[in-house]
């Protein structure tokens, strides 16, 4: 992976900076070096001692922002700070700031800039420790410490590239499962449209072997062919409805069997509802129980209140009569649109009506042959 992707990769796993952070680190750092300077005995300090601390702890403000900058900074500020006297009090609070400052800059920055700034940084503790008071020779091993912190740091860097090129890989075979599982809808969507295409030929060699034998009186065969082609149409419809749709729905549909349940939860959700029934109860086809279930549902959502539903079975149609107060608003609208949708689509009718007062009566006829009728 190039080496700026793996920068920007990085950048993005990160913690977020926090100003604030560094700041309380830089006052800290010059509260504690006015301190000592200040403090008789640590020698003779002068007001200079303490007015140019800041520019040994003030740097740590950037090591996280422009590291490059705070090493510069803190090398100058060695330096700066050294002048007056060259006789200066600051390493108690100029070596932990080259510290932190090494640290932010190998852990965030290539090779060559980190090791300039290391070159700073080491330049500038060298100019500390001749200008030092507290420091004499045997303070050397500050040197080879700037280099051990500046080593940690490039180790974090390196773990830090290892973990962006392994959530690249891994975002990679997200993506990878995710085209997987694309192409497997689209072969399940190829499998229906095959189904749904056998399903259309089945019925239709069927009526056209009916009107060539014609074995039995016109009407019944007539009969027997509309029976087979709205059997046809409705699988059609839920094939259909399968392709259309982003996940493939495997729950039972509801049936009229189910109505006792739907107007249960309506009368828990505040809705009275009655059903009464008249005609001979017969089976009907699987998508004529779905249409009617679905037209009192969408009823139930448009007709709040006291709703009476009637279910009517007769010859070669289901009726349906629902009365209740209709709702106001662009939902109750829609739902009725639904609902006359679901008729119409099995060739039957629906009529809207006002009833006394403000009851709104819904008709439906649903033409259903019997199955296997």
């Amino acid at each position: 992976m190039p080496a700026a992707r793996y920068g920007a990769t990085i950048a993005v796993m990160a913690p977020v900076p926090r100003p604030w952070l560094d700041w309380a680190i830089a006052a800290v750092l010059t509260a504690i070096g006015i301190a000592m300077t200040l403090d008789p005995a640590n020698g003779d300090g002068t007001i200079v001692d303490t007015l140019v601390i800041g520019a040994v702890t003030l740097p740590v403000i950037w090591r996280r922002r422009a590291p490059l900058v705070a090493a510069a900074a803190l090398a100058a500020g060695t330096v700066v700070s050294g002048i007056p006297t060259f006789d200066q009090l600051r390493c108690g609070v100029a070596i932990p700031a080259a510290l932190l400052i090494l640290f932010s800059v190998a852990a965030r920055r290539p090779r060559d800039p980190a090791l300039g700034a290391l070159g700073l940084i080491l330049a500038g503790m060298v100019v500390l420790l001749f200008t030092d008071p507290q420091l004499d020779a045997g303070a050397a091993f500050i040197l080879p410490l700037c280099a051990g912190v500046w080593w940690m740091g490039r180790l974090v860097r390196s773990r830090n590239l290892v973990a962006a090129e392994l959530a690249e890989r891994s975002q990679l075979l997200a993506r990878t499962r995710e085209d997987h599982a694309r192409l497997a809808v689209e072969g399940d969507r190829a499998i229906i449209a095959a189904d749904v295409e056998l399903a259309a030929q089945r019925p239709l060699r069927a009526m056209v072997a009916l009107a060539d034998a014609r074995p039995e009186p016109a009407r019944e065969t007539f009969a027997s062919i509309e029976r087979q082609g709205r059997e046809s149409l409705n699988e059609m419809r839920q094939m259909l409805g399968a392709l259309r749709s982003d996940e493939r729905d495997t729950t039972p549909q509801p049936t009229l069997a189910d109505l006792e349940t739907l107007l249960a939860r309506a009368r828990r959700s505040g809705t009275a509802v009655e059903l009464t029934a008249s005609g001979e109860r017969r089976p009907l086809p699987a998508g004529i129980e779905l249409a009617a279930y679905r037209v009192v549902q969408h009823a139930l959502e448009a007709l709040p209140g006291t709703v009476h539903v009637g279910l009517h079975y007769v010859t070669g149609a289901l009726e349906l009569e629902i009365r209740g107060p209709l709702a106001e608003g662009s939902a109750a609208e829609a739902a009725l649109a639904a609902a006359r949708e679901r008729v119409t689509a099995h060739g039957g009718s629906f009529s809207r009506e006002h009833g006394a007062g403000q009851a709104c009566v819904l008709r439906s006829r649903l033409p259903a042959v019997a199955a296997g009728g």
